[in-house]
This record gives structure tokens, C-alpha cells and sequence, in this order.
């Protein structure tokens, strides 16, 4: 896991910043940056799942992380109940397995990956969650039978791959499955038609077409190869089993949610599979739905599932491949709307008898016999006024009245609905008020009966005076009213009613006393008593807490009172069997701490509360306490967040508790919880906050990194530079991080030069440095003059070495990791670190300190604050201020850091082997100048390699002919390392070609300059390598030697002579153009070459005796 990452969390998840909402999720472009948001939601929540919907919106858009996130989340969604993170992760593994568009090796990956988790939910008792992953084992079962199909993988995936697909096949095929549920037996089709498809061949007869599949995911038996995991006589048995056992199930099942997937697989099998869709389409055309029909289904369940087959045989039917059933389809899809019309009326007539039976004699609103039961509404509308005689009126709202009460109530009130279908809604507004105004005028026509329907002429009827009775509420009635209650209907006699009323002294007596047994039953009962009813006030809903009042809060709500008082009894009743009673409840809380933290918190408030109002001092607290998490800490979740809450609840936090946090923190399983926990106390509890702080820090030393890790990363992602916190853990790391300048010395008498070399020389990173004569002083002596800073006091934790010796190049990033992380975020340590460096006491110790800066350089990049450092580097930190620039430089130079880079090659001695590491960084002009320091890394053998890729990086800022040339005029290198420079660029066929070469020679002999002592050299490994160029040389090259009049170079002239014999006769020509006496010096020093010569000057036209006494000293002929 990384320290300078923000989104590689290592899988943690860490709830570390506040729960953003979800409009801020959705902001962040990262969808791990995302997902991590949404993880730190409270669980279940809408919240989160609008985060995590947002997260899966980012997924599809960018799946190629999915890869990487889909195993850190197995772990979490394996064990437990259903929860949203379970069906989120089951969706983002089929999004990569399935539609993500990754390459078909990582989806693979991905498959074998997840497949045990899957194998794991597949045989859950959640219903909910094996219909999840079915269709994932759909998904992924061509790329799991491809790979065994082809290989021989580990036997733990060939037995989960094959115990899951009969899992599944047995809930398609046995109705006794368990869980017996029809939606599991539903998705488990599709699975099976996976399984179909890979059991049958793929193409036609020709057997060339067999293993050609423009799908990459149908696969079939054909592919098995030879020794694999898979057999191809039983994988092809296995597909014609299946395959006679869905045609059966299509027959016999009677259960419509079984029959539309199976019929919905029929098109994909007869498509993919031609071989096998006569039988298929046979079987579609010869179907009926006979067993559903003798299972009692409904009309409307049958008819959805002839409608489904008659989609598939249509479907079919414009399937150009398949126009040789055309006949059958259609005569198979005629015979189906002759049945299913015949169902339809068959429908309609028993509808009609049920009518009939359910109402004796003939309904005002039954249907005509002669008239099709489909009509449209307009029809419905004149059948039904033909019938009941139900016309439109004027509207005037007055008229004769009429008596219905003699007719069936049945056909008063169809009537009345019809006449309000048929009369429009203006006429009826129209006619109300007509009435209104008639029932007002008191006219002769109006209708007296309709006033109290339409709210007019209506008196209201007060209520006599006498005939009040007010009914009382005794809620609502003040202390005075309670009198009323006492009034009777006789009165009181007039006699009595002038006694005074006189109280009587009344004192209740004193309890008798109770036994101890019976005090102990008494208490026990009201305790249990208690418990069970208030547990049952645990479903009433909360109150409303969102609603802003200048009310008190509680601390406790109203359905919690009950705890309080549970826990004021159990606290604050003293008696001989306390302890036992607060053992018992402490028993009962560890039993179910999840569900009864409330109840703890509650319960240990009142003990310490208890223990301060009493005079002598008491332990009960803290006792219980311990007692309790003592006993739960042990089998506590990795993802509890229970702990949390009950630890902010309490009124005081004691140092047993911190420790007991510690050792939950060094449990690498939970570690989680526990360091949450530690930085919630120090965030909120400030009492507690030093200890709690130094317990932190000190866990972010502990010598086990699955320990250290998240304890850093808990506290620096959290904390930031205005933190309280900060400024303490600064000190701490850099206190730990100087311990480190008091390390095991590895040779005592070692000079402490920045690398470890005694006498100077070349470092580890090919850094040369120059050791002073004068004596280093001690590192006792190092003051802070020396070093530029304070240096911080040395830290003491028992989880780092207590002795000089135990500090080694092992521990070094247990030392380094806490201030490295710091440096992230607040760069001026970094001031620190480099400071440290040279004052290191081994250079094993600064190897392993380099080791871990590297991710830190990564992360950082060039910064401003980096680049001062490396531009003003102090003395001994040489080495790593290179190896520094190299990792900056390894992802391409920004401007700035080309510039520091610059400045060091010219204001410091650095080495070749930081040059050859930037080189390809620099201009052509820079190249030139610094070309001699790369040349003097051959004087190791070890570095040829280096020096080959940095001509590689060269030649990207300029071309092959221009290094040739910068090479050979390098007078400041050793000649053999020049030599073995230009055996490099030989070496290097395909960018030094012939044309290149002959291009450099012929620039290097243009120089103006003298020439290069190694050039002649040059020309003559070129003629002996390339052939074909020696005619360019004898006629382009050695003339403009010549002319440079090159015997006067004595180095030179002797290269010259050796080359035109390796080249004569081809040199002849040339040789003539020197003077007589360099040309007879070539001659005498070259003697083979004296015939040729001859024969040549013989044959060049106007050759003459005076010429050959001139050369040769003779005119004799030749022989």
C-alpha cells in the first residue's frame, strides 16, 4: 500500500474525511475517489446510495480500473448479510466480466479472481443475493471454458467451476431445489443455455468452419484440446442431455415466470447453433400450452405466454437463414390465432354465465348477445341508452318528480351512472344551477327534495339552551374544573352544604423491612421486568429531531428512559450482591454489544457519576469497563462502527482503555477500528488527547508494516497543517528520523564521504567525490551552525531499537516512513532529510534511506521546494541529489528542472553517469559539452551499457552523423575510451547505416580543424565493415586528406598508408596525387602494392618510363 497516494488506500476505505454529501460525490472525476466518498457515507443510507450509483456512473465510463478495485472489495461482500456494497460489487463485476469492453485476457483475470467469492454467495441462503450471480456465472462461464478448455489450470478452479454450474443447473432442472424459488429458477436458464451452447458444435458441416466465432464468448467442444482440464466426449454429452431437457421442460412446466425464459432462449440456441434449430423450431411449432391449461392458469397468464412464443417463431421467421421453415412457422403461427381466438371466446362466454349466475334475471347492464363483447365506448353508449331509456334532458333543472323506489336498486344506480356519462358536463353545471335558482324562487316547478343536495334554502337548526350538554375533556380542564367532574344529578342537603370541611393529621406508615433474599428477587424482577418491556419500546419510531427548536435536548430520548432507569437501578441500589448484579449486566451487554451499546453507555455514565458523588474514592467505572471491552475487543468486527459511538459516549477516558486500544490496533485483521478509534479520542477528548497522541505516533513506528501503515495513514490524511495535532507528530517523526544519524557503524574507520568510498573516488550512483584533508569532525561535535537547522532530540518508543546497534539498514523504514509521509504535505522536511543524509553513519544505511525516498520523489515530482534543494545541494549529499534528478527526469523534464539540471553541469564536477541519466534533457550544444563525460564512464567495463543508452538519448536531439562527428573531436578524452566510443555507435547497425557513415567521414574530413587521430582508424573499421564504401573513400575521402596535406601528421599519415593498401587498387588513383616522395614513402613502406601501382600507371594514359623511374627508381617492365 502506498503513503503518497490519495486514492490507493491499500483496500482500507478509510473513513477519513468528513461524509461528504452526495452533490459533492459527484464532483470528483476519479471513480475511486468516488467510491471511497461513498464508503464513508453511514451504511444503508440514501446517502450512499446515491454515491455509490454515482461511483458505478463513473465505473462505466472509465472500467479499467475495475480490474484492480474488484478483489480489494471481495473481502468485504463474501460474509455477512445482503447490503448495498454487496450489490454494487456484484454489478461492477459484471460490468467488467460482461458490457466494460476490457480485453478478453482481463476479463478472464477478473473471473478467476472473483470466482470463489461467487462460488461463496452462490450457496447463501439469500435468495436475493444467487439471483444477483447467476447471471454473472452466465457471464463468465464461456471465459472459464475457454481457459479450461485450453489448459490445465489449478484444481481448485476446475472444481469450482464445476460444482458451480451444477449448483445451477439444479435449480433449472430439480422444482425441489433449495432455496425453492421460482425467480433462482428463472436466471438459472439462461445459465443453462450457456451451457447448451458450449455443449454443441458451432458451425456447419464443413469442419474448416469449426473454429472460427466472430463471438469471442461462444465457445463450444470444439476447441478442447488435448490434454486440458475438460473432456470433449462429456462436455458433448453434457450439451445433448441439457439440451433434451429444456424441450421437456417446455412441454411439461406449467408455471408461465419458468416458460418465458426458456422460451426466450430458444432464438439465441437455433442462431448460434443451425445444426440443432430443425429439432428446435420443431419443438416451437408443435408446442401448446396444454399444461398450463390442465394446471388451472389464468386465460390472461396463457395468453402472455403464446404471445411470447408467437415473438419467437416471428422473430425467427425474418431470419434469412432460417427461410427453409418458413412453411412451418407460419402454419405453426396461423394454428396459434386460431387457438388463441378460441381461448379468447371461450373467455368470454364463461365470463358472461358467471354474470349471469351472480345476478338473477337479466341485468340492465348485460351485454347483447348480438352485439361484440369488444366494442368501443361510443357503442357501449348507445347499447345502454337503447336499454334504459337514458336520453339527455333540457337542463332546466325542474320538473315532475318521479318514484324510483319500486325498481331494482341495481338499475336505478346504472341508470344514474349512464345519465352521468351521457350527459355532458356544461349541461349538468347548467341544470344545477337552474335548480338553485328555482328552489330560491320557490317557483311551482322546482324540486324541494334537491335543496339539501344542492346546499340552498337550508336553515341551520340551533340547539335549545337548555338541551346543551358540553362534553368535558379532562386534559384540557384547569385544577378548578375538576369540580364539575364531582356534580351529580341530586343535589347535596341544604344542611350540609354550611359544614366546614376540616383535614385530619394523616402520616403513612413505615415499610416493614425486606430480607436480603427478598430485596436481591425484588430488585432482579424489577430488572428483568424492565428489560423486557423496554425492549419492546425499541421499535416505536424517533421522535422528529430535524425540526430547529430553543428546546433541551436529551441526551437520552423518551423510548430510552427505561435504560436510565435500568441503569440508575443496577448503579445506585447498594446491597451485598453488587458485584455479581454488575457482572451480570456487563455479561449481558458483551452477549450483544452491537444492539446494546446504548444501554452501556447509558449504564457506565451512571457508575461514574455514582463513583464521583460518593466521599470514598471507587473503581466500578473503569472496572466495568474493562470488563466489557476486554471481553468484546477480542471478536470484534474489522468493520464495526458501534465501537465509535460507545466511546464518544463515555464521561472519561482512562488509560486502560488507551491501552487496550493499542494491542486492538497491533491485531492486523482489526486493526481498523482501533486506530479510528485512538484518533477520535484525540480529536475529541482533549483530557485524554497526550496520551492518546503518543500512543498514535508510537503504533507509527511498530516494526510490523501492516501495523505502521494504516496508523500513518490514518493520522496524516486526517490531520492537516493547521491541525493542533501537528505540530507534536512533526516532532515525533523528526525525532524518529534522526535516531537514525546514531546507527551501527559498519567500519569504524570508514570516511564518511556521502557514499561510503574511503579515499574518494566513484560513489554507488558513479558520483565523484573529493575527500578534504582536514579530519570530519565527530557527530557528537555537529552543531547547528554546521547543519543549517535544529537538530531535533532524539525519540524514545518501545517499538524502535533502544541501542545504537539495533539500528541497522533493516529498520531504516521503520525510522523513515512517518516523516516521509509528512514531507507529502508539508514539504520543509524535506530541508530535514537532506540534512541527515551525509551525516549518516554507514552507506548501507543511506542505500536503504535512498530506497524508501523514491516513492516520496515520485509522488512529489519537481516541486519549487525540491528543486532549490537539489540546486544548492550541501556537501556529501552529492549522490543523492543525482539520483534525485534521475527519477524526476524519468517521466520527461519540466522547464525548471531542465534548468537545474543545466546549472549543475556547469557550476559542479558531476560524473558521467548523472550526465548519460539527463542527457536526453539536454540540447544539441549541451550534448557537445558534456559528450567527454560520457565517454569516461567506459574507463568500467560495467558501463558500456549506460553509455550505449545515452547515445540512444542522444540521437533524439541529434542525428546519428552529428554524434560521429561530436565523438571524434573529443580531444579531452583518452583515446582507447574514444575508440571504444565509436566501436558503440558501430555496434549500433540500425541507426549507423553505410549512408550514415559515409556522411561522417565525409564531414570530419571537411573539418576545418586538424584531424582526429582515431579518424583513419574510423575509415578503415568502415571499408572492412561495409564493402561498398570503399569506392566512396579511395574517391571522395582520401583526396581531401590529401589536400590537407596529412603526412605532416605523423600519427596520421601512418593510418593513411595502411588504409591504401587495405583498399588498393581502389586507392591508386588517389596515390597519385601525392607528392613524389610521400608517394614514394608509401611505396617503400607498402612494397605489395608496387606492381599494382605499375600496372596501373602503365595503363592511365600517357603513362611513360620517366614517370616509373620518378616513382619507383627502375624502368624496368613489369613482370
Amino acid at each position: 500500500m502506498s503513503l503518497y497516494s490519495e486514492d490507493d488506500l491499500g483496500g482500507y476505505f478509510l473513513p477519513d474525511d468528513p461524509a461528504p454529501s452526495s452533490s459533492s460525490t459527484s464532483t470528483s472525476g476519479d471513480p475511486l475517489h468516488t467510491l471511497t466518498s461513498a464508503l464513508a457515507l453511514p451504511s444503508e443510507s440514501t446517502a450512499q446510495q446515491e454515491g455509490l450509483n454515482d461511483a458505478a456512473r463513473k465505473f462505466e465510463e472509465n472500467p479499467s480500473k475495475l480490474p484492480e478495485l474488484v478483489p480489494q472489495l471481495l473481502g468485504l461482500i463474501s460474509e455477512g448479510d445482503d447490503t448495498m456494497l454487496r450489490f454494487w460489487t456484484l454489478d461492477m463485476i459484471a460490468l467488467a466480466v460482461g458490457r466494460s469492453g476490457l480485453k478478453l485476457d482481463v476479463k478472464l483475470t477478473v473471473a478467476q479472481q472473483c470466482l470463489e467469492a461467487l462460488c461463496k454467495l452462490l450457496n447463501s441462503n439469500s435468495i436475493t443475493t444467487i439471483k444477483a450471480v447467476i447471471p454473472i456465472f452466465s457471464t463468465i462461464y464461456p471465459l472459464l471454458f475457454r481457459l479450461l478448455a485450453t489448459s490445465r489450470p489449478q484444481p481448485e478452479i476446475v472444481e469450482m467451476f464445476n460444482t458451480s454450474k451444477m449448483r445451477i443447473l439444479t435449480f433449472a432442472l430439480d422444482p425441489n431445489a433449495q432455496p425453492n424459488n421460482i425467480g433462482v429458477r428463472a436466471v438459472s436458464w439462461k445459465f443453462l443455455q450457456k451451457v447448451v451452447l458450449a455443449g454443441t458444435r458451432a458451425a456447419g458441416a464443413d469442419p474448416r468452419l469449426q473454429h472460427r466465432a466472430t463471438n469471442p464468448n461462444d465457445v463450444n467442444f470444439t476447441m478442447i484440446q488435448p490434454g486440458c482440464a475438460l473432456n470433449v466426449n462429456e462436455v458433448e454429452e453434457e450439451g445433448s442431455a441439457l439440451l433434451t431437457q429444456l424441450v421437456t421442460h417446455l412441454y411439461s412446466l406449467s408455471d408461465p415466470a419458468l416458460l418465458h425464459p426458456i422460451i426466450n432462449t430458444l432464438p439465441i440456441l437455433c442462431k448460434s447453433r443451425p445444426l440443432i434449430a430443425d429439432a428446435l423450431i420443431s419443438s416451437m411449432t408443435l408446442w401448446t400450452p396444454s399444461a398450463l391449461g390442465a394446471a388451472g392458469r389464468q386465460p390472461m397468464e396463457i395468453r402472455a405466454v403464446e404471445k411470447t412464443m408467437r415473438l419467437v417463431m416471428t422473430h425467427l421467421l425474418r431470419h434469412p437463414p432460417f427461410a427453409n421453415f418458413a412453411a412451418r412457422l407460419n402454419e405453426a403461427l396461423l394454428r396459434q390465432k386460431q387457438r388463441m381466438e378460441s381461448a379468447f371466446a371461450t373467455e368470454v362466454s364463461m365470463r358472461r354465465e358467471r354474470r349471469k349466475a351472480k345476478t338473477p334475471g337479466k341485468h340492465a347492464m348485460e351485454v347483447n348477445e348480438n352485439e361484440a363483447e369488444s366494442s368501443e365506448q361510443a357503442l357501449k353508449r348507445a347499447r345502454l341508452q337503447e336499454e334504459l331509456q337514458v336520453q339527455p334532458g333540457s337542463g332546466s333543472g325542474k320538473g315532475p318528480e318521479f318514484d324510483v323506489t319500486n325498481f331494482p336498486v341495481e338499475s336505478v344506480i346504472e341508470a344514474v351512472m349512464q345519465g352521468l356519462d351521457v350527459v355532458p358536463l356544461e349541461l349538468l353545471n347548467h341544470a344545477f344551477d337552474n335548480a338553485r335558482r328555482a328552489i330560491v324562487g320557490g317557483t311551482s316547478d322546482s324540486q324541494p327534495l334537491l335543496a339539501s343536495v344542492l346546499g340552498v334554502g337550508v336553515a341551520k337548526v340551533e340547539p335549545k339552551e337548555e338541551e346543551l350538554d358540553e362534553v368535558l375533556n379532562p386534559l384540557d380542564m384547569d385544577l378548578d374544573d375538576d369540580d364539575l367532574l364531582l356534580e351529580g344529578d341530586d343535589e347535596l342537603p341544604a344542611e350540609e352544604e354550611d359544614i366546614p370541611l376540616t383535614f385530619t393529621s394523616f402520616t403513612l406508615p413505615p415499610p416493614e423491612p425486606l430480607d436480603p433474599e427478598d430485596k436481591t428477587y425484588v430488585l432482579s424482577t424489577a430488572l428483568q421486568r424492565i428489560w423486557t418491556t423496554g425492549a419492546d419500546l425499541s421499535t416505536l419510531p424517533d421522535a422528529q429531531e430535524d425540526i430547529e427548536t430553543d428546546a433541551i435536548k436529551l441526551a437520552v430520548k423518551p423510548k430510552e428512559m427505561w435504560m436510565l432507569l435500568l441503569a440508575r437501578l443496577a448503579t445506585r441500589v447498594n446491597g451485598e450482591n453488587d458485584k455479581e448484579r454488575r457482572k451480570a449486566v456487563a455479561d449481558f451487554v458483551v452477549d450483544d454489544f452491537v444492539n446494546r451499546s446504548k444501554f452501556a453507555s447509558i449504564w457506565l455514565n451512571e457508575e461514574w457519576y455514582n463513583s464521583k458523588i460518593h466521599k470514598s474514592p471507587s473503581t466500578t467505572y473503569t472496572d466495568n469497563l474493562l470488563s466489557i471491552l476486554t471481553a468484546y475487543l477480542p471478536k470484534i468486527d474489522a468493520k464495526d462502527k458501534t465501537l465509535f459511538a460507545f466511546v464518544n459516549d463515555l464521561p472519561e477516558i482512562p488509560s486502560q482503555l488507551i491501552q487496550l486500544l493499542e494491542d486492538l490496533c497491533q491485531d492486523t485483521d482489526r486493526n481498523l477500528v482501533g486506530f479510528l478509534a485512538l484518533r477520535d479520542i484525540i480529536e475529541t477528548r482533549p483530557p485524554a488527547r497526550q496520551l492518546a497522541l503518543d500512543t498514535l505516533v508510537g503504533l507509527c513506528t511498530h516494526p510490523e508494516r501492516k501495523v505502521r501503515v494504516p496508523a500513518i495513514i490514518t493520522t496524516v490524511r486526517k490531520w492537516g497543517p493547521d491541525s493542533p495535532m501537528m505540530p507534536k507528530l512533526v516532532e515525533y517523526a523528526l525525532g524518529v528520523l534522526w535516531r537514525l544519524k546514531n546507527g551501527k557503524k559498519t567500519d569504524e574507520g570508514e570516511a564518511k564521504n556521502g557514499n561510503g568510498n574511503e579515499n574518494g573516488g566513484e560513489g554507488e550512483d558513479g558520483v565523484t567525490i573529493k575527500i578534504e584533508d582536514e579530519p570530519k569532525p565527530k557527530d557528537e561535535d555537529i552543531t547547528m551552525e554546521e547543519v543549517g537547522m535544529d537538530i531535533p532530540k532524539p525519540i524514545t518508543s518501545k517499538f524502535l531499537p533502544s541501542s545504537p546497534s539495533g539500528i541497522t539498514a533493516e529498520t531504516v523504514q521503520q525510522h523513515v516512513e512517518l516523516c516521509f509521509a509528512l514531507t507529502k504535505r508539508k514539504q520543509e522536511l524535506l530541508d530535514s532529510i537532506f540534512t541527515l543524509y551525509p551525516l549518516l553513519p554507514s552507506s548501507e544505511i543511506q542505500d536503504a534511506l535512498e530506497a524508501q525516498l523514491i516513492p516520496l520523489i515520485q509522488s512529489l515530482g519537481p516541486t519549487e521546494k525540491l528543486l532549490d534543494i537539489l540546486k544548492s545541494y550541501k556537501k556529501g549529499t552529492e549522490g543523492l541529489s543525482m539520483r534525485t534528478i534521475r527519477i524526476l527526469t524519468q517521466n520527461g523534464s519540466s522547464p525548471a528542472l531542465v534548468g537545474v539540471i543545466k546549472s549543475l553541469l556547469s557550476e559542479k564536477d558531476v560524473d558521467g553517469k548523472f550526465v548519460a541519466s539527463v542527457v536526453g534533457d539536454l540540447d544539441k550544444a549541451e550534448i557537445e559539452k558534456q559528450l567527454p563525460r560520457i565517454v569516461s564512464l567506459l574507463a568500467n567495463p560495467d558501463d558500456k551499457d549506460l553509455v550505449r543508452t545515452a547515445f540512444a538519448s542522444m540521437l533524439g536531439k541529434m542525428t546519428p552523423a552529428d554524434l560521429m562527428v561530436a565523438i571524434h573531436q573529443d580531444e579531452s578524452s583518452q583515446l582507447r575510451y574514444t575508440i571504444e566510443a565509436i566501436g558503440i555507435c558501430f555496434s549500433m547497425t540500425t541507426v549507423f547505416r553505410s549512408d550514415i557513415l559515409a556522411n561522417s567521414m565525409s564531414r570530419i574530413a571537411d573539418l576545418p580543424t586538424q584531424l582526429p587521430v582515431v579518424f583513419l582508424r574510423t575509415i578503415i573499421q568502415v571499408v572492412t565493415t561495409y564493402k561498398s564504401l570503399i569506392p566512396f573513400v579511395a574517391n571522395h575521402v582520401l583526396p581531401k586528406l590529401i589536400s590537407k596535406k596529412i603526412w605532416e601528421n605523423k600519427p596520421i599519415w601512418d593510418g593513411f598508408i595502411r588504409l591504401v593498401k587495405l583498399i588498393s587498387p581502389a586507392s591508386f588513383g588517389s596515390l597519385l596525387q601525392l607528392p613524389k616522395e610521400q608517394l614514394k614513402e608509401v611505396v617503400q613502406k607498402q612494397p605489395s602494392i608496387k606492381n599494382g601501382l605499375k600496372t596501373f600507371v602503365m595503363n592511365k594514359p600517357g603513362g611513360n618510363k620517366q614517370v616509373l623511374a620518378e616513382i619507383f627508381g627502375d624502368d624496368s617492365p613489369i613482370a
